[in-house]
C-alpha cells in the first residue's frame, strides 16, 4: 500500500496496517526463508471467501502452518510460527 493510499484510511486502519506491516517485517528478519507470509485483505473478494468459509470474526487472522489459528494479536501469532518453525526444523512454513 502507498502512503497517499494509507493516508485516506481511518486512523485506527492505518495503526492495525502499521503493526501488521511491523510483525511481517520482524518475523522475515528472524526466520527469513523458512517462513511464506500471504497476506490476505478480509475486503477482497478470495479474503471474503476465507472469512465466510472459517467464520472468521476477528482481526488480524492468522492460518499457521495450515493447522493453528490465530485471531488478534493477544493470540499470540509469534509463538504460534516458532513453533511451527520448531517443528518443520527443514522445510518452509506457510503463515
Amino acid at each position: 500500500m502507498h502512503t497517499q493510499e494509507i493516508n485516506e484510511y481511518p486512523e485506527d486502519a492505518k495503526e492495525e496496517f502499521l503493526r501488521v506491516s511491523d510483525w511481517i517485517r520482524a518475523v522475515h528478519s528472524r526466520y527469513g526463508n523458512r517462513v511464506m507470509i500471504r497476506l490476505i485483505d478480509p475486503q477482497s473478494p478470495s479474503g471474503m471467501w476465507k472469512v465466510l468459509r472459517h467464520r472468521i470474526r476477528r482481526f488480524p487472522a492468522f492460518l499457521v502452518d495450515g493447522a493453528e489459528w490465530i485471531l488478534g494479536w493477544e493470540g499470540n501469532p509469534e509463538g504460534a510460527v516458532s513453533r511451527a518453525v520448531a517443528r518443520r526444523a527443514t522445510t518452509e512454513v506457510e503463515v
